[in-house]
Parts: structure tokens; C-alpha cells; sequence
């Protein structure tokens, strides 16, 4: 039973990279998965079900791309933020998968999945940039009732990327990169940088 929910995500993911996902159908999925459309629904409630869980390896596979490739002891902050917006939109922008964060035929489900404490839990990159943070502001000597209290805005800000897409406001990626960027100067500056 295991092998063929594989054989189903596999050809899931081939197709919706190619055709996105409103190109695609469960009846596609089934034929070239070579099981009965009926067999689909052993596995899955629904095309959108399905198509959470290869959004969700997808965008693992990515992000854990993304950290392999960084080097945090040779990056400034500023070079780091810049490298991890730059390397998200080269792979969302190209990648009909990711690029449905912004489809509001499908995005609510993976928003919902992402704001979610499980959804948060199995973001590798979330837990990886909150624990990067985290030890930042412990190597700057920030006592634990401020690293709590700028950990709360930085989920803010995840709040925020998990709840508004492109198409909500004008300049989205460019003013959120805005805010990490200055967020971060503002607190990894310390008196004695200045």
C-alpha cells in the first residue's frame, strides 16, 4: 500500500511542476500512476490534499537545498538575508509547485498548513532560521527576556509571509525583505558595532 501512495506523490509532483495546479486532475494522476481514479481516494481526501503533501516535500527539498549552500560563518547578515531571498525567488518564481503560494485556488490550504503548530514544527527552514537567530543573539550577550521578545516579532513576521500573498499587497517580497532586512540590522546592531 505504502509503495503505490509513492507512486502517487511521484507522479503528482511530476505533473503539477509541469502543469501547476489547476492544470491538473486526480484522473491524469491515476492513469499515469497506473491505479483506478477510485484507489487515489484510499490515499487522499481530495486534489487538494494531495497536492498539500507534495507541496510540503517540495518546498523541503528546496529549503534544504538553500541551507546545504550557506555558509554562515563566512556571510554578513546583510550577504545572508540577500542570498536567501534571491535563491527563494529564483526557485518559486520557476517552480510551478512553490510558485502556488500565491494561488488563492489553493493557497489558503497551505497557508493554514504552514501557520499551524505541526505545519511550523516540520518547516525545516523555520526551525533552522529561529534557532540561527536564536544563537546570533546569544553570541551578542542578549539576555533571555529580550532574545524571547525579538523571537516574538520574528513570528510576526513568519506570521505575516504564512498569511498575505502577492496578489494582497502591492510589492510584497520586496517590502518583506525590507522588513527582515532592517529587523535584523536593528538587532544584531549592539553598542559596540556602532
Amino acid at each position: 500500500m505504502r509503495i503505490e501512495k509513492n507512486v502517487i506523490l511521484q507522479v503528482a509532483h511530476d505533473i503539477f511542476l509541469k502543469k501547476g495546479y489547476k492544470k491538473t486532475n486526480i484522473s491524469e494522476i491515476a492513469t499515469k500512476a497506473k491505479i483506478a481514479a477510485g484507489t487515489f481516494y484510499n490515499y487522499f481526501d481530495s486534489k487538494e490534499s494531495l497536492f498539500l503533501e507534495v507541496y510540503v516535500q517540495e518546498n523541503e527539498r528546496v529549503r534544504n537545498d538553500l541551507i546545504s549552500n550557506l555558509n554562515l560563518n563566512d556571510l554578513s547578515v546583510d550577504q545572508l538575508l540577500e542570498k536567501i531571498f534571491e535563491y527563494t525567488i529564483n526557485k518559486v518564481t520557476h517552480n510551478k509547485i512553490l510558485a502556488e503560494w500565491n494561488n488563492h485556488q489553493i493557497s489558503s490550504v497551505l497557508h493554514q498548513y504552514y501557520v499551524s503548530d505541526v505545519g511550523k514544527q516540520n518547516n525545516t527552514f523555520h526551525v533552522f532560521l529561529t534557532k540561527t537567530l536564536r544563537n546570533i543573539l546569544k553570541e551578542k550577550k542578549f539576555d533571555d527576556d529580550n532574545i524571547d521578545e525579538l523571537m516574538r516579532v520574528y513570528d510576526l513576521i513568519y506570521y505575516l509571509d504564512m498569511n498575505i500573498t502577492s496578489s494582497d499587497f502591492e510589492d510584497y517580497e520586496k517590502t518583506l525583505k525590507l522588513l527582515v532586512k532592517y529587523f535584523c540590522k536593528g538587532v544584531l546592531t549592539t553598542k559596540e558595532d556602532n
